[in-house]
């Protein structure tokens, strides 16, 4: 503790305890920055850097010096006035949902605290010079730049209440059941589907009781404006799976289920399915769900003669892009047409 000079000629790493500590260290990590210093810091952290002289002179210190500042942080109706005045002293600010205390790494440095607090110093810091932790650093900084938005669209966000946009890969197969599972239990009024054969169907009634859900959507009116949720279904027809057996899988048993006739038949008429001839679906390998034209899930069918969904699932993406949304249900209802025409 007592050696906390300006230059080490080994590799250390040290723990620092009081704000005394804790603030010249941070002090002497800013001066020290030649190239840049790249930061993440939770909700509190734009008041600390703005609040306190020794953050700020020294950010503009680095900037004077020619280094590039890089910052992300949860921009909030609360700190979003700070964040505008970090805007001006710091190269680039990107958002990030749910960040926990915060990083700081540079070319040759690298500082983390678990917590910070509105207005308030820092009292406890982890230090390290060591290559490979700085390495590591810098590291988990790239990777939630990666997945940062910039501040000026979070901040349209917040003023102007715009929705936020989003397209997201997902590579495992559980969690994509997961979602898809999820998504269906938000409906409020439709849901789409295209499976690209009717084996997958019946892959997913099997690992994720796809009808199930779908049925129970149907029963229970919608909290959002009390009406019954609509669902569509395109099929493919084979030769192997003919229109009678896919009515006895689609269709709703009453028996031992203790439905009364009128609900069997309210349940049926908002659960309608159609069979498209192969051709129209050309080479497409994408199970299509559409929620309430509001978000886009697409699965990719890798081969569905696989007992494994490992195999079988390829990725898979969410989103709630209104362009991709309404061309995926341009899509839908080209073909829903396409099967009145037919008939």
């Amino acid at each position: 503790m007592d050696n906390l000079s300006d230059t080490f000629n080994e590799e250390r790493s040290e723990l620092l305890y009081g704000t005394e500590n804790a603030v010249q260290r941070g002090a002497q990590f800013m001066q020290k920055v030649k190239k840049g210093m790249d930061l993440f810091g939770d909700k509190n952290g734009p008041s600390i850097i703005m609040e306190f002289d020794i953050y700020r002179d020294n950010y503009k210190a680095v900037k004077r010096r020619g280094a590039r500042i890089r910052l992300i942080t949860e921009i909030t109706r609360d700190n979003i006035h700070y964040c505008k005045e970090l805007i001006k002293i710091i190269d680039e600010l990107r958002h990030l949902d749910g960040l926990i205390g915060g990083i700081a790494v540079s070319e040759t440095e690298y500082m983390t605290t678990t917590s910070l607090h509105k207005g308030t110093l820092l009292t406890q810091v982890f230090y390290s010079n060591a290559i490979e932790v700085v390495k590591q650093g810098q590291y988990i900084f790239n990777t939630f730049w990666n997945k940062a938005i910039p501040a000026k669209q979070r901040i349209r966000e917040i003023e102007e209440g715009v929705k936020r946009e989003f397209i997201e890969t997902i590579q495992d197969p559980n969690e994509a059941q997961r979602l898809i599972s999820d998504i269906i239990k938000s409906a409020s009024e439709e849901i789409q589907i295209i499976f690209p054969t009717s084996n997958t169907l019946y892959r997913y009634e099997h690992e994720v009781m796809l009808l199930k859900l779908l049925r129970e959507k149907i029963l229970i009116p919608s909290r959002k404006n009390n009406n019954k949720i609509k669902i569509r279904i395109l099929v493919p027809e084979t030769n192997s799976l003919n229109k009678e057996k896919m009515q006895k899988l689609l269709l709703v048993k009453g028996e031992g289920r203790g439905l009364k006739k009128e609900k069997i038949k309210e349940e049926n008429s908002n659960f309608n399915i159609r069979y498209l001839n192969r051709s129209h679906l050309g080479n497409n390998k994408l199970t299509t769900l559409i929620i309430d034209n509001e978000f886009v899930i697409t699965v990719e069918l890798k081969d569905y003669t696989n007992v494994t969904k490992d195999q079988a699932i390829g990725l898979t993406t969410y989103s709630n892009s209104e362009a991709t949304v309404l061309s995926y249900a341009s899509i839908f209802e080209t073909l829903w047409t396409q099967t009145e025409l037919n008939e």
